[in-house]
């Protein structure tokens, strides 16, 4: 597959593999599978749903953004996150104080290890 070009860094190949829109609320849910760990990369792809949105039929408030690995695990491995919000009450639903403004999360950090449980602290 072709990689694409979007602002200053290349989309990574990738499969759109939740395409969930809620019509009450003019929110659309988006997993996107990659095998890219780039954060560069992987905040282009968020980003570019905004375009991926016009081509809906309907009209889209918000965006809630998964990068997820295509490594079959269940739940998938989470690689990043991030919120969009393209009218007023999409601004409402993610909390962003503009429609030029977006949410992300790199989930990927080296130094964590998803196989042991979160630290946890304790007060005495």
């Amino acid at each position: 597959m072709k990689r694409q070009t979007h602002l200053k860094y290349w989309l990574p190949a990738y499969v759109l593999a939740i395409d969930r829109f809620d019509e009450g609320t003019g929110m659309w849910f988006v997993a996107l599978s990659t095998e890219s760990n780039d954060e560069k990369e992987l905040r282009a792809l968020v980003e570019n749903t905004r375009t991926l949105a016009k081509d809906k039929k309907e009209e889209v408030n918000s965006i809630s953004v998964s990068i997820i690995k295509p490594d079959g695990a269940i739940p998938p491995t989470v690689t990043a996150f991030g919120r969009i919000a393209l009218t007023s009450k999409g601004m409402e639903q993610t909390g962003l104080s503009s429609t030029s403004e977006m949410v992300f999360e790199y989930k990927n950090d080296p130094e964590a290890s998803p196989k042991q449980p979160p630290a946890t602290e304790t007060s005495k």
